[in-house]
């Protein structure tokens, strides 16, 4: 399958590329819905975790569980309303620049002062329009959002009073799904906060939802799970591969690449892949990370470089030739290998390998 890659939906041609397998993302969302049983927002920030949101957007248009889409920023949310007509959230603060643009596309602001509210009903007044608003209140991120302490409710009334923004939900984040206390800690911030208010509620992502108990939630975000990140129970979306371009000999004690990291123990072949840290594969996984070729787990050796990075083929040197497929990232070699040698999350690396990798789907 990966060989018969459509080379029309690459932007660019070359020998590394990113596999995106859609047929995993329906099952995510399905598995998603079905857990929660609520309607979904799937967060499409940050290319869609470097999915490709243009593509992406495409497929959960045609489910009805899906009630709209956050992004991050009004630049992200301009260019997913090029590919979607459904709602658009934007998570972060919006610019006063931005402001015309965004009631012009029919997008939706998060607001977390009331000056903010105030600037946007200007704006929406100018354009003689009405324009969602969503409230971010702040339980324990302290990112951005109304405190509970900073008379949230006086503050609330006044947005209700101006005419062209309408209230679409109230809403909240947590920092730490995995410690209970201080999530039930932000629970109850958010119950006493929103109480008796009647507004659609969407407070945590799916993770966070799972492990509050009786979190009353109207909506439900999913972020990294829908991508099948951080959750084993969802299948990962992304995969990465690479062609070999060169193979060499190399004798005992012979080093490979950049400051002489690795030496060859004996002599051995080294296969060189053309990727490197410029398209997302961290520096710091040098001479710590496999790949999988012809059933085969091959070392990676030497300090990975800008654009190619170098494989210790050792017994497997007759049976891989150059041209042949390398797996980095897929069903032999989970996502999950590089994040716990780097002591960060799949977010991150997830997002970064999208810079200039082009992407092949597969449905």
């Amino acid at each position: 399958m990966v060989q018969l890659r459509p080379q029309q939906l690459n932007r660019f041609r070359r020998d590394a590329w990113l596999g995106i397998n859609l047929d995993n993302l329906e099952y995510n969302l399905k598995a998603l819905y079905g857990e929660f049983n609520k309607p979904l927002i799937p967060v499409l920030k940050a290319d869609a975790y470097g999915h490709g949101a243009s593509v992406i957007v495409k497929v959960l248009d045609t489910y009805d569980c899906v009630l709209a889409y956050a992004v991050a920023s009004i630049d992200e949310a301009l260019i997913l309303r090029e590919s979607t007509a459904k709602r658009i959230i934007v998570l972060g603060i919006s610019p006063d620049w931005s402001l015309g643009s965004a009631l012009e596309n029919n997008i939706e602001l998060t607001v977390g002062d009331l000056q903010s509210a105030i600037k946007i009903n200007q704006k929406a007044q100018e354009l003689n329009m009405q324009a969602g608003l969503h409230i971010k209140i702040d339980t324990g991120m302290n990112r951005i959002g109304f405190k509970k302490y900073a008379d949230f409710r006086d503050q609330l009334s006044e947005i209700e009073s101006l005419s062209h923004v309408k209230i679409r939900s109230l809403y909240s984040h947590f920092a730490d799904p995995s410690d209970p206390e201080y999530s039930n800690y932000q629970k109850q911030e958010f119950e006493s906060m929103t109480e008796g208010l009647d507004y659609p509620l969407h407070p945590a992502s799916s993770p966070a939802f799972r492990s509050v108990a009786n979190l009353k939630a109207d909506y439900i975000r999913v972020g990294i799970e829908l991508y099948g990140l951080e959750n084993p129970k969802l299948k990962p979306m992304m995969s990465l591969y690479a062609r070999i371009s060169f193979i060499k000999d190399i004798k005992q004690g012979e080093s490979v690449s950049y400051k002489r990291t690795w030496l060859a123990k004996h002599d051995t072949r080294i296969a060189t892949l053309p990727l490197g840290y410029a398209d997302g594969v961290p520096r710091a996984l040098s001479n710590k990370i496999y790949a999988h070729c012809k059933n085969k787990k091959i070392k990676q050796v030497g300090l990975i470089t800008m654009d190619q990075m170098m494989f210790d083929l050792e017994d497997s040197s007759d049976l891989i030739k150059p041209g042949d497929i390398v797996e980095l990232i897929g069903p032999h070699i989970p996502l999950a290998d590089w994040v716990s040698k780097l002591d960060t999350v799949s977010y991150e690396l997830a997002c970064s390998l999208n810079l200039r990798l082009p992407k092949t789907y597969k449905r």
